[in-house]
C-alpha cells in the first residue's frame, strides 16, 4: 500500500543528493560502493576536468563549509502573518521576516528557475554592520535563539575588522546565499548586487565562481554621494558599485532603456513617415577602410536639386560621392550595395560649405530607436543616497533607516533586468526600497511585476530614530515602508492610472520564518535520558498540537511546490472542514482531532482533485480506513499524500 501513498517531504530539496543522482545517471561508471569516484570522473572528463595542480580561483578559510551550507536542506518553514499583511486575498507580493539563508532554501521548491531579476544590497562589511552569523549545524535553532522564539539567549554578532577572518566571514555568509539565489533565476534571469570598495573585488571573484565569468555583464558605477564622503582617507568617494550577472548567455536577459529627452530631441526632422534624424552613412571608424572593406567602397550619385540618391549615374544624378574622410582618404560605407539599393528612399545627399558632398540616412524615431543600451556610469542625481533619504523621510516624517537606496536607482535596474509581468526578489530587503520601486514602476508603465522581499529581524539600535519611532526590528520598517509607499502611490497616481487603481497591486502577504510544525528528530549525543524520553513521546504525533491549520497548510504547500500567493478557500464537504487550493486542484484535510468517516472521505475524493493531502494522525490508528481511502483515490485517479 505504501507505493500508493506519497509522503510530503520533511525538508527543502537536498541538492547535494540530487547532484549526486544526476552524476550517477550521466556517468554510472564513476559510481563505486554507492559513492562518486572523483578520480574516475576526472579520468572520464579528460581535458575538460581541472587537475590537482595550481590554478586561479578564489579560496578562503571556511569555503568548503560554505559550499555544504548551500547544499544542506532545511526543515524550517514559513507561517502566515495576516495581521501584518495588506490585501492578503488579492496581492501577489510577499514580505518574509527571517534568515535569508533558510528562506532561500524554502523557496527552492516552487521558485526554482522562476525569478527574472534579483537585486540585493548586502552588508558592505564595514566592520560595524555585519550581523549574519550562520551556525550550519542548527541554522533554524540559531535563528530562533537570536529572534527570541526560544528561551535560550542569543544575539547577533558583528564582524569587526579586528577579527582575523574578517573577509572570510563575509564570504562564508555570501557564498551559500548567492549559490541558492542562482538556482532561483530563470535562464534569462539577471542578478544585481550593490557593493562598495570593501568587498567589491572579493564579490566579483565570488560571482565569477558561482555564475561563471562568461555571465558577467558589467560593473556599474553609481554616483550616490556627489559631495564625497569626508571621512574617507585621501580621496572622498562619491560612488558605489552595482555588479550585474546573467543566469546564462540568453540574449533576452537585459533590456534596452528609454533614451533621454536630450537624445530624443536629436530627431529634429520630420516627413510623412514621422520624426527622424540624419546619420552619416560613411563609417567613421578609422580602422575600417577601402583596403579591408572593399565591398563597402562604391559610389553614390546625387541629384543636386532634390538631394535624392541613386546607385547609378543618370541625367539628374550627376554628383559622384565616395566615402572619403576630411583628408580625402578612402574609407567605406556602413551599408553594402545590396542594403543601400533596398533602402535608397532613406538616403539623402548633402553638400557642405566646403563643396564636399556626403551621404546621410534617415533614422526614424520608433519604439526600437527610442531605446538604448545602459551606460556603465550612472550619474543621474535621482540615484543619490540623499534622494533615497528624502523618499523615506516623506513616508515616515523622520528617516528611520541609514543610507536607503534611491527608488529611482532600483527602477532603473528594473527597466534593465525585467519586463512587465516578472517576479523580482530582494533577500536583503532593508527598508523595502525594491518593493517600493516595483510598485512605483508598475503604476508608471502599467506593469504587473511581483516582488518577494526577505529581511532578517535585526534589532534596531536603541538610540536610533527607528527605535524612537517604535520600530524594534529592521523587518518592521520593511513592512511599514512598503505599506506606506503603496498607499502614497495610490493617492498620488490615481488620476494617472486610467482606471487601474483597483487592479494596481500595492499589497503584500507577510510571512515569518519558524521551525517546522511537524515532528522531527531533534536528538543529539549530548541529550540526557529525560529529554530523550520526552522526544519519543512527542514523536507519537506527527504535528505540533499548537500549530494552526493554516500554518500546517502553508508548510505543506511550500514543500509540495506551491507558491506563496496560492489561492486557498475553506470548504465544508460532508461536514468536514477542508482547504481547497488553486481552485480545487488540491484538497487538504489537516485536522488530527476529528477522525473522518469513510463516507466523508469518499465525498472528498468524489470531487476528483488532482491531489488529496491528509494528516497521518487523522486516521487515529485506523489502518482499515486508510486502506479504503487508498482504494477510493486509485479509483478516481487522485494522488494521495500524507504528512
Amino acid at each position: 500500500m505504501s507505493d500508493l501513498i506519497s509522503e510530503v517531504p520533511a525538508s527543502s530539496p537536498d541538492f547535494q543528493s540530487e547532484a549526486a543522482q544526476k552524476l550517477a545517471s550521466l556517468f554510472p561508471e564513476v559510481i563505486a560502493d554507492g559513492k562518486i569516484d572523483v578520480v574516475a570522473l576526472q579520468t572520464l572528463l579528460g581535458a575538460d576536468a581541472a587537475g590537482g595542480g595550481e590554478r586561479f580561483g578564489l579560496f578562503w578559510p571556511g569555503k568548503t563549509q560554505a559550499i555544504r551550507a548551500a547544499q544542506t536542506p532545511t526543515t524550517a518553514t514559513l507561517t502566515p502573518d495576516r495581521e501584518n499583511s495588506v490585501h492578503w486575498d488579492t496581492t501577489q507580493n510577499v514580505v518574509i521576516e527571517g534568515d535569508n539563508l533558510e528562506v532561500l532554501k524554502i523557496l527552492q521548491k516552487h521558485y526554482y528557475g522562476q525569478i527574472k531579476m534579483i537585486y540585493i544590497d548586502p552588508p558592505y562589511n564595514t566592520g560595524n554592520d555585519f550581523v549574519y552569523e550562520d551556525d550550519y549545524t542548527d541554522p533554524i535553532g540559531t535563528y530562533l535563539d537570536i529572534t527570541g522564539q526560544r528561551d535560550d539567549d542569543g544575539k547577533l554578532s558583528t564582524n569587526t575588522e579586528s577579527l582575523g577572518r574578517f573577509h572570510s566571514n563575509w564570504l562564508n555568509m555570501m557564498y551559500p546565499r548567492l549559490k541558492l539565489a542562482r538556482n532561483l533565476l530563470r535562464e534569462d534571469g539577471v542578478l544585481f548586487v550593490s557593493i562598495d570598495d570593501n568587498e567589491v573585488n572579493n564579490l566579483k571573484l565570488l560571482l565569477d565562481n558561482i555564475f561563471g565569468e562568461s555571465n558577467f555583464v558589467a560593473m556599474l558605477i553609481a554616483q550616490t554621494n556627489p559631495r564625497g564622503r569626508t571621512f574617507d582617507r585621501f580621496i572622498a568617494k562619491t560612488h558605489e558599485y552595482v555588479l550585474a550577472y546573467t543566469r546564462s548567455s540568453s540574449r533576452n536577459a537585459m533590456q534596452m532603456i528609454p533614451k533621454s529627452e536630450k537624445a530624443i530631441a536629436t530627431y529634429n526632422k520630420s516627413d510623412v513617415n514621422g520624426q527622424y534624424r540624419l546619420i552619416e552613412l560613411r563609417n567613421r571608424n578609422p580602422v575600417f577602410n577601402r583596403e579591408n572593406r572593399p565591398n563597402l567602397f562604391y559610389p553614390f550619385y546625387v541629384d543636386a536639386e532634390t538631394m535624392k540618391v541613386s546607385l547609378v549615374q543618370t541625367d539628374v544624378h550627376t554628383k559622384e560621392v565616395f566615402p572619403r574622410n576630411s583628408k580625402g582618404e578612402d574609407g567605406c560605407w556602413t551599408w553594402g550595395k545590396e542594403t543601400a539599393f533596398e533602402n535608397l528612399v532613406l538616403l539623402v545627399g548633402h553638400q557642405a560649405s566646403t563643396g564636399k558632398w556626403t551621404i546621410f540616412r534617415k533614422d526614424y524615431l520608433s519604439e526600437r530607436s527610442s531605446l538604448t543600451k545602459s551606460k556603465s556610469v550612472l550619474l543621474d542625481a535621482a540615484f543619490n543616497h540623499e534622494h533615497g533619504k528624502e523618499e523615506v523621510g516623506k513616508l515616515f516624517g523622520k528617516t528611520p533607516f541609514n543610507f536607503p537606496k534611491s527608488v529611482s536607482l532600483i527602477e532603473y535596474l528594473l527597466r534593465l533586468g525585467s519586463s512587465h509581468s516578472d517576479v523580482i526578489l530582494d533577500f536583503f530587503a532593508g527598508s523595502g526600497t525594491t518593493a517600493h520601486a516595483v510598485m512605483a514602476l508598475n503604476a508608471e508603465d502599467g506593469g504587473n511585476r511581483r516582488c518577494i522581499s526577505v529581511q532578517l529581524p535585526e534589532r534596531t539600535d536603541e538610540k536610533s530614530e527607528a527605535r524612537k519611532a517604535g520600530y524594534e526590528t529592521i523587518s518592521e520598517i520593511t513592512r511599514e515602508r512598503i505599506r506606506r509607499a503603496g498607499s502614497k502611490i495610490l493617492a498620488e497616481e490615481v488620476s494617472k492610472l486610467d482606471g487601474r487603481a483597483e487592479t494596481l497591486d500595492v499589497g503584500f502577504r507577510a510571512y515569518k520564518l519558524v521551525d517546522t510544525n511537524f515532528t522531527k528528530w531533534h536528538a543529539d549525543a549530548s541529550m540526557d535520558a529525560d529529554k530523550l524520553s520526552d522526544l519519543f513521546t512527542q514523536m507519537g504525533d506527527s504535528t505540533d498540537d499548537a500549530a494552526r491549520p493554516e500554518a500546517l497548510l502553508t508548510e505543506v504547500l511550500l514543500k509540495l511546490g506551491f507558491s506563496l500567493t496560492e489561492q486557498v478557500e475553506n470548504m465544508d464537504v460532508a461536514d468536514l472542514q477542508v482547504f481547497s487550493v488553486a481552485d480545487g486542484l488540491m484538497l487538504a484535510y489537516l485536522n488530527e482531532h476529528v477522525k473522518p468517516t469513510l463516507e466523508q472521505l469518499r465525498a472528498l475524493v468524489a470531487l476528483e482533485p488532482e491531489r488529496f493531502v491528509i494528516l497521518e494522525d487523522a486516521f487515529q490508528g485506523d489502518d482499515e480506513l486508510k486502506t479504503n481511502l487508498v482504494q477510493e483515490c486509485r479509483t478516481h485517479g487522485v494522488d494521495l499524500w500524507t504528512v
